[in-house]
């Protein structure tokens, strides 16, 4: 007979051998594979539970981050008017407090001598870098390089600073700036061989090299107090509208020119010329001011307003051939070409437009006097002058209102032909009081007139008015602020018992229905650090030196409780110390978002703890795999065995028969 080898199995003899061998694989297996696969079972257990601890942690550094210096020290400003009368003005101004740059934190800023362009500097020399009370970080140079390899060297060596480079008459300057703001981030720069000029110690009576263009400044907040404003007058763009254009006019010919302020002058160079073409080229310069088109029905109007507000922000326009009808003058006035002091005008007609209306001018004499009697006599809504000059004189219309203007003559008096752009608003600063102080403002955002507080203005205020604005601490800001702070651990903390829960059996012999993390040491000295923080005290909080002085406190079950009339209580005696000891620079709240950022960073336990699972997961998966190639080449082994044996017995069991056979056929004789 033939016979079968590996996993294929043969029938030939008495024994099942697939069977046979599925049984052994089956009893050899169970126990190392059960073992392996329990294992595996586990970690990836533990990998899900440090996830959602993770994502627990991660929600809980996002509440703490939430919560800043302010949170804890914010100010209400209060806005009232005990004016008297009917027609008090309502909400003329709200007020944003410590939103004023000036109660910003700044950082140091340094300046070195000028060095000559090309300056080299040699391949080895170092910049010692000190931030405060860090560590110094030294930058030394590993080629020789100029005052931009320097700059380059400092930026990619991480020393908390930010290295730039300007320019002057007395050559490159290097300037480095502190990455952190306030006194406490002040900079000591040491420098040796060809970088010996760059250095800097004030604590030295010669501080180096490098002189201070900017001192470091710690964050403040607005003085709280009574301030008594009334607004006179609101901060204006200008804005100014053509005569009407006729649709289909085209600009062909002459200059277009735009002024800002003291801007410099853009020309208009527009793709088209078509009134959308001016339209889309002024928008397209840097002219300070925006285009568009307005339509009245039946003629069109380009409309320019100034992007700035303010009365340094006026608007002139020049224009010459078709453009001419752009004309604009900061004083709103139109005037007309220079004409020859004395000329005189007999031969033609005169006709002026102010807005939609058109007006005859017929004067009585030929000079230029008597046209502008004539127009001063019209009632048009416009007065009319002459403004003389080296023997030139020109005339000046001056509209009454906001209409356009355009005077149009023939023959003679076709030298007078002017027009203008009407003015829609005037270029105006706001102007207020504020305790009788005048104060103006290019916009209507007043960001310095009161540290750290900036005014919103959006109407004018009366005499009737009596308009103050209160700034007071706002302890129901603590409160809410508080509430968050608590709200924000007891939902981590809930979090993590149940991750951590453990519930004994009530039935004899079964086991404890334990929650993944019920005997991870490192999850319990993650709350054990969290609590330490919430349990520590300060010795300069300025009265509070502890949160449980202030109604916080830990209940039986870990999770915080907050006693609001402790609370209130405490911020209206010590409102400083209160917010020092949440947010102060060693306040509970940055030393929780620090132990939190190190918690959850790259190398922090959560990280280490979820990688080593990991790796042990993986190790696991590579036993399994090793333990079931065993399996197969034992499968193998077996199967080939009980195929020999299975012939061996077949054999025998023929050998059997025949003998039988052959004894039968003897004892028949």
């Amino acid at each position: 007979m033939a016979s079968s080898t590996g996993t294929i199995t043969t029938s030939a003899g008495p024994l099942d051998v697939a069977t046979l061998v599925d049984k052994l694989i089956a009893a050899e297996g169970k126990q190392r594979l059960t073992s392996l696969a329990n294992k595996a079972s586990s970690f990836n257990a533990l990998i899900s539970a440090y996830g959602n601890l993770k994502g627990a942690m991660t929600t809980y550094q996002s509440a703490l981050k939430g919560l800043n210096v302010a949170s804890f020290s914010a100010q209400k400003p209060t806005v009232s008017n005990a004016g008297s009368g009917t027609n008090l003005t309502t909400d003329p101004f709200t007020a944003d407090v410590n939103t004023d740059e000036t109660t910003k934190a700044l950082a140091q800023k340094l300046k070195s001598i000028g060095f000559t362009p090309g300056n080299t500097f040699q391949a080895g020399d170092t910049i010692a870098i000190k931030v405060g009370t860090e560590q110094p970080k030294f930058i030394t140079l590993k080629a020789n390089a100029t005052l931009a390899g320097v700059r380059d060297a400092i930026n990619a060596g991480k020393a908390d600073v930010t290295a730039s480079i300007v320019t002057d008459a007395s050559g490159d300057h290097l300037v480095l700036e502190s990455n952190k703001g306030g006194t406490a981030n002040t900079l000591k720069i040491t420098g040796n061989g060809s970088l010996a000029d760059i250095r800097y110690d004030a604590s030295s009576n010669a501080p180096g090299g490098m002189t201070q263009v900017q001192a470091p400044r710690d964050a403040t907040k607005a003085a709280s107090g009574k301030y008594s404003i009334a607004v006179s007058q609101l901060a204006q763009s200008h804005k100014v509208t053509s005569a009407p254009i006729s649709p289909g006019m085209t600009f062909e010919s002459g200059v277009l020119a735009i002024k800002t302020g003291n801007g410099s002058t853009a020309l208009i160079h527009p793709k088209s010329n078509t009134l959308a073409g001016v339209r889309d080229a002024i928008n397209a310069s840097d002219a300070g001011v925006t285009a568009a088109i307005v339509s009245d029905g039946a003629n069109n109007h380009l409309v320019l307003t100034t992007k700035d507000s303010g009365a340094a922000n006026s608007l002139r326009v020049s224009g010459t051939g078709n453009f001419a009808v752009f004309n604009f003058d900061p004083s709103g006035t139109v005037m007309s070409p220079n004409v020859p002091t004395g000329q005189t005008f007999s031969a033609g007609s005169l006709s002026l437009q102010v807005g939609a209306k058109t007006f005859a001018i017929n004067p009585a004499g030929t000079a230029l006097s008597d046209v502008v009697q004539a127009i001063n006599g019209a009632a048009a809504g416009v007065t009319a002058s002459i403004t003389s000059a080296n023997g030139q004189d020109r005339l000046v219309l001056t509209p009454a209102g906001s209409d356009t203007v355009a005077l149009t003559g023939s023959s003679d008096y076709a030298a007078l032909s002017a027009s203008g752009m009407g003015q829609l608003s005037k270029a105006q600063d706001a102007k207020l009081t504020i305790d009788g102080v005048t104060v103006t403002s290019a916009t209507n955002k007043v960001s310095d007139a009161i540290s750290g507080v900036t005014l919103n203005l959006t109407k004018v205020t009366t005499a009737a008015d009596n308009f103050s604005l209160t700034i007071a601490n706002d302890t129901s800001g603590v409160a809410t602020a508080a509430n968050t702070f608590v709200s924000a651990y007891n939902t981590l903390a809930k979090a993590i018992a149940s991750l951590t829960k453990q519930t004994p059996s009530t039935t004899k012999g079964q086991a404890n229905t334990n929650s993944p993390l019920a005997s991870e040491s490192s999850v319990k000295n993650i709350m054990t650090q969290l609590r330490g923080v919430l349990m520590s005290s300060m010795s300069d909080a300025g009265g509070a030196t502890s949160l449980s002085q202030i109604g916080i406190s830990f209940q039986k079950d870990g999770t915080l409780a907050l006693d609001a009339t402790k609370l209130n209580n405490a911020t209206t005696k010590n409102f400083e110390g209160v917010a020092k000891l949440f947010g102060g620079t060693d306040g509970v709240v940055p030393k929780l978002q620090k132990l939190m950022d190190t918690m959850l960073g790259d190398k922090g336990v959560l990280a280490d703890k979820t990688k080593g699972l990991q790796d042990s997961l993986k190790n696991n998966t590579d036993l399994q795999t090793a333990a079931n190639a065993r399996l197969v080449n034992l499968k193998d082994a077996y199967t080939n065995q009980f195929n020999r044996l299975n012939i061996t017995l077949a054999t025998m069991q023929s050998r059997q028969s025949y003998l039988t056979q052959q004894l039968a056929k003897l004892s028949g004789k």
